[in-house]
C-alpha cells in the first residue's frame, strides 16, 4: 500500500494511501494578511490542486489548523466546492463560537468538529488527532500506517515545558514521532526598520526553538515549513532583512548531530513514509534549498500601499469597532480603561497628516500636529484595523505599522484585548468562560507586576 507525504506549498502537504488523502492547510495563491504576505513560490494554484485531487479519485479530507489566511484560504475553499469531483470532508477543531465550522457548512461542505485529543479515523490506515493550542491555533498527530507525523504548524513551542506538554498529550497515541513539521521563520512584526537586532534575535530564537523541539520529540525526520513567505508590502518589506531562509537553516542544522536529520521540501516533492531514511532524502533537500534560495534572492517589487482613506473613514471604523466590543462585552472595555488596565491609544497616520486619540471611554479625538503617539500606520491599515474582528491580529502579523516608544507595542496589544476576546469566542454568549478567562488574565498580570 502507498503511504506518501507530498509537499504542496508553505504550510500545506498531503498524506495519501490507496484509498484516502488527507490535505493540510492549503494556501496556493494570492497575498494574505491585508496584503502583508506573499508566497515565495507562486507556481501553485487553487485550480491545479483541485484538479489534481479530483483526478486521484480518493476519499478526501482537509484539515485546517487555524483561521489565519496562510492556513485557511478562502479562495481555495471557494474554488473547491464547484470544481472538486468526489467526496470531501473538512476538519476543524471545536471552538466556542463555531464560526469557522458554520462558515464551511454554509458553503455546502460536510464538516467534522475535532474534539480535543480524540482520534478521528479516516480509514483503517489513516487517522488524525487534533489538540487546541494558544490563541486559536491547533496542532495534530497524524498516524499513517505505522508512521506518526506531528504537525506543529505555527504553535509556539518555545520552552521545554511547552514541548513536554505536547509530548505528554501525544504519548498515549504513539511511542515515537517519525516526522516533525514545524515553522522556521518569524511570522509577525519584529521591530522598526532601525531595529535589526530584534530581527536577528527573533531568527535565532526560531532556530533554538527547532533544536528544542527536535531534542524533545526525537523525530526520525524534521521538515521545516510554514515560513516560505515574504513580507511583501512597501510598508513591511524591511522585515525580510534577517529572516531565516532555507539555506541558513540548513547550514545551522548541519553544525550539530542533534539537528542533522532536518530536510527541506519544495512543491511537488514526495516522501515514501514506509521507507523513511533521512540520508536518502539529502539530495532532495539540497535541491529544495537551492529552489527556495533562488526564489528568496530574486528581485521582486513590493506591493504598493492602497489609496489613502479619509479621517472621517478612520473615525467611522473606530466607532464601529467600539460599538462591536461594547455589544459583545458590555461595560468591560469602558471599565478596563477607567481602571487603567487599558490606555487610550494614540495613532499617527502620516499619509493623511492625522494624529488621533482612540478611547473606549471618550471615543475619537483629533490631536494637534506634533502630539506624541504610540503607533504609526497608513490610513488604509487603520481602517482595516478597526473594521475587522481580526484587525489587530492581522496587523500584528503583517507588520504594517511602526512603534514610537518601547512600551507602545504592549499598549497596542492591550487596547485590542476586547477584540481578541471576541475573536476567540469569548463574550456575552459565554459569560462564565469569559469571566474565568478574564480573572486568570488579571491574576497573571498582577503576579507579573504588570
Amino acid at each position: 500500500m502507498n503511504n506518501l507525504l507530498t509537499f504542496v506549498n508553505h504550510a500545506s502537504f498531503h498524506i495519501a494511501n490507496d484509498h484516502t488523502l488527507l490535505l493540510v492547510d492549503p494556501w496556493l495563491e494570492g497575498a494574505v494578511f491585508n496584503n502583508g504576505w506573499s508566497l515565495l513560490d507562486k507556481s501553485t494554484s487553487n485550480s491545479a490542486l483541485v484538479r489534481d485531487l479530483s483526478e486521484r479519485k480518493l476519499n478526501l479530507f482537509i484539515w485546517f489548523s487555524h483561521e489565519h489566511p496562510d492556513h485557511f484560504s478562502i479562495s481555495f475553499i471557494k474554488k473547491l466546492k464547484p470544481e472538486f469531483v468526489g467526496k470531501v470532508t473538512l476538519l476543524f477543531q471545536q471552538t466556542k463560537d463555531r464560526r469557522v465550522v458554520t462558515f464551511l457548512q454554509k458553503q455546502g461542505f460536510d464538516v467534522i468538529e475535532c474534539a480535543p485529543g480524540v482520534t478521528l479515523g479516516l480509514d483503517p490506515q489513516l487517522n488524525i488527532t487534533v489538540f487546541p493550542y494558544a490563541d486559536g491555533d491547533s496542532y495534530c498527530l497524524i498516524k499513517s500506517a505505522q508512521r506518526a507525523i506531528l504537525n506543529l504548524n505555527d504553535c509556539t513551542l518555545a520552552s521545554e515545558a511547552a514541548c513536554k506538554t505536547v509530548k505528554a498529550n501525544i504519548a498515549p497515541l504513539t511511542a515515537r514521532v517519525d516526522v516533525l513539521l514545524t515553522q522556521f521563520g518569524y511570522a509577525n512584526w519584529v521591530g522598526n526598520p532601525f531595529e535589526p537586532g530584534l530581527r536577528r534575535r527573533a531568527a535565532a530564537e526560531k532556530r533554538q526553538r527547532i533544536s528544542l523541539q527536535m531534542e524533545t520529540f526525537k523525530p526520525a525526520l524534521t521538515i521545516p515549513f510554514a515560513s516560505f513567505v515574504t513580507f511583501s508590502s512597501s510598508e513591511n518589506s524591511y522585515l525580510n532583512d534577517y529572516q531565516n531562509s532555507a539555506y541558513t537553516i540548513r547550514q545551522w542544522s548541519a553544525l550539530s548531530p542533534a539537528t542533522e536529520s532536518l530536510r527541506f521540501m519544495k512543491p511537488g516533492d514526495v516522501i515514501e513514509l514506509g521507507q523513511l531514511n533521512p540520508a536518502a532524502l539529502l539530495r532532495m533537500s539540497h535541491i529544495a534549498v537551492e529552489h527556495w534560495e533562488k526564489l528568496g534572492n530574486a528581485a521582486r517589487e513590493a506591493l504598493a500601499p492602497e489609496a489613502p482613506r479619509t479621517a472621517a473613514e478612520v473615525e467611522a471604523a473606530f466607532a464601529k469597532h467600539r460599538a462591536a466590543v461594547a455589544a459583545n462585552l458590555p461595560v468591560l472595555p469602558w471599565l478596563l480603561e477607567k481602571l487603567g488596565l487599558i490606555k487610550p491609544l494614540m495613532i499617527h497616520i502620516p499619509d493623511i497628516s492625522l494624529t488621533a486619540r482612540f478611547s473606549y471611554v471618550s471615543g475619537f479625538r483629533v490631536c494637534d500636529s506634533g502630539t506624541a503617539f504610540d503607533i504609526s500606520m497608513s490610513s488604509p491599515s487603520a481602517v482595516f484595523l478597526f473594521s475587522n474582528e481580526y484587525g489587530f491580529n492581522t496587523t500584528h502579523v503583517n507588520g504594517r505599522f511602526r512603534t514610537a516608544n518601547p512600551g507602545a507595542l504592549l499598549r497596542f496589544s492591550r487596547f485590542f484585548m476586547p477584540q481578541n476576546l471576541g475573536r476567540q469566542g469569548y463574550g456575552i454568549r459565554h459569560p462564565f468562560a469569559t469571566a474565568s478567562h478574564l480573572a486568570g488574565s488579571v491574576l497573571g498580570r498582577i503576579r507579573a507586576g504588570a
